[in-house]
This record gives C-alpha cells, structure tokens and sequence, in this order.
C-alpha cells in the first residue's frame, strides 16, 4: 500500500475530557455561555465536538488541560442548574492525537485512514473531530505513544 502523504502530526498529552449532556436547544446559548465562561476563566479548549442529540439537546464533548480540569469541572457544576446542563462527566488521563494537511478537504478518505490506522492497533477512541485541514482524536494518554508510533509508518511525512 502506497502511504498517504500528510503534513504531520499533532500531539497533546496531559488533557481530561468533559462530557456534557442534555444542554436546551435550539439555540445553543447553553454552549455559547459555557466557552465564554470558560475563556473568562482562561480555560483553554483544545479539542471541542458539539451535536444535538435525537431530541434535540445538545452536547458538548472537549478537552482541556490537565491543571485546568478542576477550574472546569467547577464552572459546569455552577453553570449546570443556570443553563440547564444535564450531566457533566469527566475523563482523565487523555491525549489529543492528530494529522494535518495538505489539502484535506480535497482528498478524500483521509479520515477514514486514520481512524483505520489507529483501530489496527486497538487504541480505544473517545471522540473524533475533523475540519478541511485536519483529523483528530481524544484517546487514554497510555496509548498516545503506541499511536504516535502507527501514524508515523502509516503516513508519509515530510
């Protein structure tokens, strides 16, 4: 198999997850309120997927540094009855892992590849995220090197 040309790796260890649910719709102030709070706070976001559920609610997955989990946690609990936030749930020991470019937005099964690439070696997969430019995944931080390791044979970097 001819590899696929990339133009490198992204690599963030030290993250926790948050999970948050059930989030009123339909016009995400809920959202809106919970990053402008965290960016008041100076909690920096490094992984974000949002989604509206079958019914309608929202839900927010995103990753945040380490030292800023407590920071974080705190400000959903007193968000939580203020919005409406259902649940929030966190997941420690994380890794943030991902490749970019070139021209990923015109080339198709880029994503495809990467998950393929990180299944073939039974790394466990919490979220993905893609946008024109890049695919990533928040996966346990105990496999982030196993991971690093696959992508660097799998794809062709520069």
């Amino acid at each position: 198999m001819e590899k696929i040309k990339i133009g490198g790796i992204l690599y963030h260890e030290n993250l926790t997850m948050l999970c948050i649910q059930g989030l009123p719709h339909p016009h995400m102030d809920a959202e809106a309120s919970i990053l402008t709070e965290f960016g008041l706070h100076k909690v920096n976001i490094q992984f974000l997927v949002q989604l509206s559920d079958r019914c309608g609610q929202g839900q927010l997955t995103l990753a945040v540094a380490r030292h800023d989990t407590q920071v974080a946690f705190d400000l959903l609990l007193r968000l939580q009855k203020q919005i409406g936030i259902g649940s929030a749930k966190l997941r420690l020991q994380v890794a943030s892992l991902g490749i970019f470019g070139p021209d990923f937005r015109l080339r198709p099964g880029i994503a495809g590849n990467f998950l393929k690439c990180l299944n073939e070696q039974s790394i466990p997969i919490f979220a993905i995220s893609t946008s024109v430019s890049t695919c990533s995944a928040l996966i346990p931080e105990s496999e982030a090197s196993k991971a690093r390791t696959a992508l660097d044979a799998y794809f062709l970097l520069p």
